[in-house]
C-alpha cells in the first residue's frame, strides 16, 4: 500500500477499446444527426422546428430525438423514428412521446407508425459495410 491507504496498481487501467464497429457507429451517428437536425430547416436562417413542441431553434441547438429508443439498432438510423427535437422535449420531457407519437401518426399514418414499433423490436447488429454505407450517404 502507498501512503494514505491507496493501493498501487501494477498495470494501468485499460482504455476503452477502439472497436472498428463502434468507431464507425459513432461517426455514422454524428453525420446522421446533423442530417436530421437540418432536415426541413430554413436554409437562410438555419432555423428548424422541434418535431414535438413546434418551437423554432437554430439546427445546432436541436437534438436528433428517437421515438423508439436509440438502444435499438434496428431503428437507430431510421428516418421516421428520428426527428429534430429541442432539449426540453428530448431530455426534460423524456422524448415528449405523447406529442412525438401524435405527430408520427399524423405525418406517416397509423400503419407506418405500427411498422416502426415492430421494427424497433427486431434485433440488429451492424456490419462494417452497412456503417460505411451510412457514413457515405450522410457525408456532405
Amino acid at each position: 500500500m502507498k501512503k494514505g491507504g491507496y493501493i498501487k496498481r501494477k498495470k494501468p487501467l485499460k482504455k476503452h477499446s477502439k472497436n472498428k464497429i463502434s468507431v464507425l457507429k459513432r461517426k455514422a451517428w454524428k453525420l446522421f444527426s446533423i442530417f436530421i437536425r437540418q432536415r426541413g430547416m430554413d436554409k437562410e436562417s438555419g432555423f428548424n422546428k422541434c418535431y414535438c413542441c413546434g418551437k423554432k431553434y437554430h439546427w445546432k441547438q436541436l437534438q436528433a430525438g428517437h421515438f423508439v429508443s436509440r438502444q435499438n439498432n434496428s431503428t437507430l438510423y431510421d428516418l421516421i423514428n428520428v426527428q429534430p427535437t429541442c432539449y426540453a422535449c428530448n431530455i426534460w420531457r423524456y422524448g415528449n412521446l405523447a406529442e412525438f407519437s401524435a405527430h408520427l401518426i399524423k405525418d406517416y399514418g397509423l400503419e407506418e407508425f405500427n411498422n416502426l414499433i415492430k421494427r424497433g423490436r427486431q434485433i440488429k447488429q451492424f456490419t462494417e459495410k452497412e456503417l460505411l454505407e451510412i457514413i457515405k450517404k450522410y457525408s456532405f
